[in-house]
């Protein structure tokens, strides 16, 4: 016998599909709106490094000026200098690998001229050794962070001497 279709049958039908348009419409608008939401909150991640045979000397900002990662932009390889585009808690990693003939290096990770961490490396002639530290902090929108080599010398071969941070959370405007 063949199936025969109730005015009910075409009914609930018709229901289902507006429940389903609706549904679709109700996805689209949060898509927009997960869209429009992503300009607030920037991916903001950086990695650069020291260039090979760039070893510079104390008493100034480190300049690493080759470019791994730089999403976000907020990190300049000209200055050495990142600045915070959103207010947030940011991660920052810095490293040091002190010269063979550097007895006392010294680098510190520096926010708006004041010290937020260091790394010392004290050796014996002829040795060597890499440290890095990491430092989470809470910026405000602008502050700015860099390295700076206080004392003694480093040593940039094979990528030794890094800087990254990331945009853990920002704050809510």
């Amino acid at each position: 016998m063949p199936y025969q279709i109730t005015f009910k049958d075409v009914k609930d039908a018709i229901d289902k599909i507006k429940e389903i348009d609706a549904l679709t419409k109700r996805i689209t608008a949060l898509e927009e709106q997960v869209a429009s939401l992503k300009k607030y909150v920037p991916s903001v991640i950086f990695h650069a490094k020291v260039s090979d045979g760039k070893n510079p000397g104390a008493k100034q900002r480190l300049i690493y000026d080759s470019i791994i990662v730089n999403k976000g932009s907020a990190y300049n390889p000209l200055t050495g200098v990142f600045t915070a585009p959103v207010a947030g808690t940011y991660h920052f990693t810095y490293s040091l690998l002190g010269g063979t003939h550097a007895e006392n290096t010294v680098v510190h990770l520096m926010r708006n001229e004041e010290t937020q961490s260091y790394l010392h490396s004290k050796l014996k002639s002829e040795q060597a050794q890499t440290a890095s530290m990491p430092a989470i902090l809470s910026l405000n929108k602008g502050d700015q962070v860099w390295v700076r080599l206080d004392s003694g010398i480093t040593w940039s071969g094979l990528g030794a001497m890094n800087f990254q941070g990331v945009l853990l959370e920002a704050d809510e405007a």
